[in-house]
């Protein structure tokens, strides 16, 4: 693993290229253009704040920060698993003519999408601030921990799936279908403690994802410390996923050019 970074390292020049090219050419030649950043994320959460307040009402005080501090870092999960999952075949006629590290595509995917992540924080924190729900410092010092597992646990599942793609091209397709189940049972649109099901809680205690929602909501939302146990399942199951995720592409890698 060790190794593995430093190689990554090694090619940093070209990962901040990759990112860069990502970053400018995502909206190149719209009108909005960087805009795009917080426009999209927005009009999202504005169809689901709509549809849980008017049609399947909430009882959820400041429903909308609850939503949006939820669906922000879920976006990032949601991009970074759908662009770095194809990500390798995408990039396979650069990958068949020069040699580099085969991570270096994937992880400038995700590098991408979490610095788009960063840019639409500055939403759920001009809502705290301006919405009047506000914000509790002592918390608010555990967000780093809550960024870093999403990041860490986003890039390992990315990796995974993207050397599961080169083999099985029908990964970016169950993507898809998987993110479009995953969202429901995660607990973005609802509380926890409101679902009055023994299976569907048992889904929410063996998703990854909840613990890591949970984390960003206990600290902006319910503006309190998360629990030690939150944490450390958090902190775990993202070094678990990105030690496996890295492990498995470096295995698989070796042959990519090959099956490409």
């Amino acid at each position: 693993m060790f190794e593995f970074i430093r190689e990554l390292y090694q090619y940093h020049s070209m990962i901040l290229n990759l990112v860069k090219r990502d970053l400018r050419g995502r909206y190149k030649g719209s009108l909005l253009g960087f805009l795009w950043n917080f426009v999209l994320p927005l009009m999202q959460i504005l169809v689901y704040i709509m549809v849980f307040t008017i049609v399947f009402r909430q009882n959820i005080e400041h429903y909308y920060v609850y939503l949006i501090v939820g669906m922000i870092p879920w976006i990032m999960f949601s991009e970074s698993i759908n662009s770095g999952s194809g990500s390798v075949v995408e990039n396979s006629q650069l990958i068949t003519k020069i040699y580099f590290p085969r991570s270096v595509i994937p992880v400038s995917i995700v590098i991408s999408k979490f610095i788009n992540f960063l840019i639409s924080m500055t939403i759920v924190f001009a809502v705290l601030a301006i919405g009047g729900h506000g914000f509790s410092i002592g918390p608010l010092l555990l967000i780093p921990i809550a960024i870093a597992c999403l990041f860490m646990f986003s890039l390992g599942l990315a990796v995974l799936l993207a050397a599961a793609d080169v083999y099985l091209r029908d990964v970016q397709y169950l993507i898809n279908v998987l993110l479009m189940m995953w969202i429901w049972i995660t607990p973005i649109m609802y509380v926890p403690d409101s679902i009055d099901s023994a299976i569907f809680n048992l889904i929410l205690d063996i998703n990854p994802m909840t613990y890591i929602i949970e984390l960003f909501q206990d600290v902006l939302y319910w503006k309190i410390i998360p629990s030690f146990e939150i944490i450390m399942i958090s902190a775990i199951e993202s070094i678990v996923m990105i030690v496996i995720g890295f492990w498995i592409y470096q295995k698989a890698s070796a042959d990519f050019a090959e099956v490409l």
